[in-house]
């Protein structure tokens, strides 16, 4: 039994054990470019100039201004001319537009060397939006609905082409606790396809401006000196806010406690701005299963959400699981050939919801 158990040990003890050998640098070349299914070229191609971590030099300075850049395809290559003013970014004139399932590479040519990344775009994004069913928590049933998916088309004038569902976003035990909460509704996808689909909410009101909310004591519709308000900027005034930014005061906290601290104004902003609380915009996720529960933790701001469901390629995968934040042992797994960097494609469906506050705890 003894020498079992010394066995099993030894096992695990080497089956375990960690490759740290490090990894020697190469000053290479650097490509980042993004290509999205259905689309133009939107995302500028970027090249520059590696460097180690130990070298002082100007990140400005490692910009590539005279690369040969182009993208090339069955039937397609694309020269990108450098963009004035910004150095290191190449785009393109043409209108032609990427095609889902085809096969790309990006490469770029600095002298006497030649680097390149080959994506396959991913054919197709599908989501279809789950019936409506009921929600249970602590004894009570919530109502979650089925909501419209059809109503944005970005080729069209104006993209809205549908009805937009208004949803209001719950606060307490069931709505705002954990990824288990409430589900404002729910969406499927084609997971089969894919190893994992990243999420974006993008605000489209986050910047709406509009004086800290109070609570009207009196009911008079107005603000008196002597009730109370948010003071989100901590600066003893009632002034300007984002107004949309979830930050209502029973909320912030749970929030912060499930996201992170909200960024705030820095002291060279101005006026109210200085130390404003804000949100990033937009929001991503990534996630592998479905359907799609979309609870609290999908949303940063109240008003206008544009939601995308982006499947991405496999390079995308691929160089992710190697980033710190998944696997600190383990190096990104760059596409790139002769270089750093990473070519990288996407597929994408949008839809539009209306987020509003809960006041029914208001007076």
């Amino acid at each position: 039994m003894m020498k079992r158990i010394l066995s099993i040990f030894a096992f695990m003890l080497f089956s375990c054990s960690i490759n740290d050998d490090q990894v020697t640098y190469e000053e290479k070349i650097v490509l980042w470019a993004n290509l999205r299914s259905n689309f133009p070229l939107i995302d500028t191609v970027f090249v520059s100039k590696s460097a180690s971590l130990n070298e002082n030099i100007p990140s400005k300075d490692l910009w590539i201004q005279d690369a040969q850049v182009h993208i090339i395809g069955d039937t397609v290559n694309l020269y990108l001319y450098p963009i004035p003013g910004a150095a290191g970014r190449y785009f393109t004139n043409s209108n032609y537009i990427f095609k889902g399932g085809e096969t790309y590479k990006v490469q770029a040519v600095v002298g006497d060397d030649t680097v390149s990344g080959v994506t396959t775009i991913p054919e197709k994004m599908e989501i279809s939006a789950e019936p409506q069913s009921i929600y249970n928590c602590k004894d009570n049933n919530y109502n979650v609905p089925e909501v419209n998916i059809n109503n944005y088309d970005p080729w069209s004038f104006p993209p809205i082409t549908g009805a937009i569902d208004t949803l209001t976003l719950q606060q307490g035990e069931c709505f705002t606790e954990s990824f288990a909460s409430y589900p404002l509704f729910k969406i499927n996808f084609n997971e089969e396809d894919y190893q994992t689909v990243r999420i974006m909410t993008f605000a489209l009101e986050a910047d709406s401006v509009d004086l800290e909310p109070y609570t009207d004591t009196n009911n008079d519709g107005i603000w008196n000196t002597d009730e109370y308000f948010d003071d989100w900027n901590q600066n003893g005034l009632r002034d300007s806010c984002f107004i949309n930014l979830i930050y209502d005061t029973t909320y912030k906290d749970v929030y912060e406690l499930w996201k992170e601290t909200y960024p705030r104004g820095s002291n060279a902003d101005l006026g109210w701005k200085k130390n404003t609380p804000f949100r990033y915009n937009p929001w991503p996720w990534n996630v592998e299963t479905s359907p799609v529960s979309m609870t609290w933790l999908f949303y940063d701001y109240y008003g206008l959400q544009l939601i995308t469901f982006q499947a991405t390629d496999d390079a995308t995968f691929n160089y992710f699981q190697g980033l710190p934040e998944f696997n600190q042992f383990v190096m990104p797994n760059s596409n790139i050939v002769n270089g750093y960097g990473l070519v990288s494609s996407s597929a994408s469906k949008s839809f539009l919801i209306y987020l509003i506050r809960d006041d029914s705890n208001n007076p």
